[in-house]
């Protein structure tokens, strides 16, 4: 299954990286946005991490360091630190391609038409630009996952907007509503595949990109002797690309509040079924088995 990751790298999204990269799947790429950190430090991110897992021939294009309607991203610096990784990385001797997301994206989808799964796990301006620069493109793809919203269930950036939707609720709203099949990680669904501080400490592996993976989470852990959870929001919406069977979904329309109020980014099943299959039941036990077969966590 070849697949690209749309990515604001981030730790979670490192380690939703790592996982792809170790799964017997084919990775064709990385496009980076803005959202966890600035796009820039995004790429450096995403080019570091390649380089970290041995696989800088890798494509990665850099995309939108704006929201779709202007103003700029408010970097999650609180949870993610400010460089955006929980682990110091060597920068890459690798550059960035020079096609930009939209183009690399629509190039990709246009030579493989019917067969790439993309999964979308940062803000998504760069899907949204691409179906205003190329309609028909997004529907070339195999599947589109995606991690954000939060639909039945309180924020995690205001009590009604989660951090991805928040960054870009316009870009939210088009991607979700572009007519094309799209599979929903939500915060509900993320907050079923948590791991405890001593369980996570204790975590052992002899996987290469396992141990990558698990010295990230662990740092995340040790950088602030308070935090007692981590959710597994990105690596989800791998999982349920790799294995769709990890979550029980049912079928929306979701609408996302795009105006700068109080209720930005808010997202909410809108009338009749559409669209967006979200995931709202998820297999926890197959979700850990899946990291523990892939990374090698014991």
């Amino acid at each position: 299954m070849p697949l690209i990751l749309d990515t604001d790298p981030g730790v979670d999204d490192a380690i939703a990286i790592l996982l792809a990269l170790a799964a017997p799947v084919e990775t064709l790429g990385l496009t980076t946005v803005g959202g966890n950190v600035p796009q820039a430090r995004g790429l450096r991110n995403a080019l570091a991490l390649l380089h970290a897992a041995g696989r800088t021939e890798l494509p990665v294009a850099a995309g939108a360091g704006r929201p779709l309607a202007g103003g700029r991203f408010r970097p999650a610096v609180r949870f993610h630190g400010p460089g955006g990784l929980s682990v110091r990385l060597p920068d890459s001797p690798a550059r960035p391609v020079a096609a930009n997301a939209v183009d690399f994206l629509n190039a990709q989808l246009n030579a493989r038409p019917g067969q790439i799964t993309l999964i979308a796990l940062g803000p998504l301006t760069n899907l949204a630009r691409l179906q205003q620069r190329h309609p028909a493109a997004l529907g070339l793809a195999r599947q589109i996952v995606v991690m954000g919203g939060a639909v039945d269930c309180p924020g995690n950036v205001t009590p009604y907007a989660e951090f991805n939707f928040h960054s870009d609720p316009l870009a939210a709203h088009q991607a979700l509503n572009s007519g094309h099949p799209i599979r929903l990680a939500d915060l509900d669904a993320c907050r079923q595949v948590g791991i405890g501080r001593e369980e996570a400490l204790a975590l052992r592996t002899a996987h290469p990109l396992g141990r990558l993976a698990l010295r990230t989470l662990q740092n995340w852990f040790r950088r602030d002797p308070a935090r007692a959870r981590f959710e597994f929001y990105d690596p989800l919406a791998v999982a349920l690309a790799i294995d769709p069977e990890t979550a029980e979904y049912r079928a929306i329309a979701v609408q996302v509040d795009a105006t700068d109020g109080e209720r930005r980014g808010e997202s909410a099943a809108a009338g009749a079924p559409g669209p967006v299959s979200l995931a709202h039941r998820i297999d926890a036990p197959r979700f850990f088995r899946l990291l523990q077969d892939t990374l090698g966590w014991r």
